[in-house]
């Protein structure tokens, strides 16, 4: 999921994504708005951290500024749930196994609130296109791709000088 925001961001393609829907059950607290909006949503936190680790994207601000701090938007729609994610018991979700999927968990997601995430974000790409106003993500942060293309340069240069020595 990071990987392909992060692709989108670098090449300026407009994006729409969805959070998680696990444990929603209320289909009129869907928003879509920028991802560094989003709350109670916890796929979206770990893309945003993923984004800022990996990718570049920028950080919040530092713990003394956070009062008078106000985040620059990265221009990624996110269609996530202000509602609350119900939490699981210990015993419930023991309970809750499968042998034949590993995708069971004691949450479950309801397919109203799948289909409203669904219809939010193409709702979005929609009125983008209609009101021709594509909005471009703002960050073309590519820190994974530059330490990867240097990483398989520094092994190469060193096989290379393994292969020369043994000859």
């Amino acid at each position: 999921k990071t990987a392909l925001i992060s692709a989108c961001a670098r090449l300026r393609v407009p994006i729409v994504t969805c959070g998680g829907a696990a444990g929603r059950k209320d289909p009129t607290r869907i928003v879509c708005d920028d991802i560094i909006k989003a709350q109670e949503d916890r796929l979206l936190f770990w893309c945003r951290k993923d984004l800022r680790q990996r990718y570049g994207f920028p950080k919040g601000p530092a713990k003394f500024i956070k009062a008078t701090y106000k985040p620059r938007k990265w221009n990624i729609f996110a269609v996530y749930s202000m509602e609350v994610q119900k939490s699981i018991k210990a015993d419930d979700a023991a309970a809750v196994t499968s042998s034949l999927r590993t995708c069971d968990g004691a949450l479950g997601t309801a397919c109203f609130v799948t289909g409203t995430y669904g219809f939010v974000a193409a709702g979005k790409v929609v009125s983008m296109i209609a009101d021709d106003q594509l909005v471009r993500p703002r960050f073309r942060g590519s820190a994974l791709v530059e330490n990867t293309q240097k990483s398989s340069e520094q092994k190469i240069t060193r096989n290379s000088t393994t292969v020369i020595a043994e000859i």
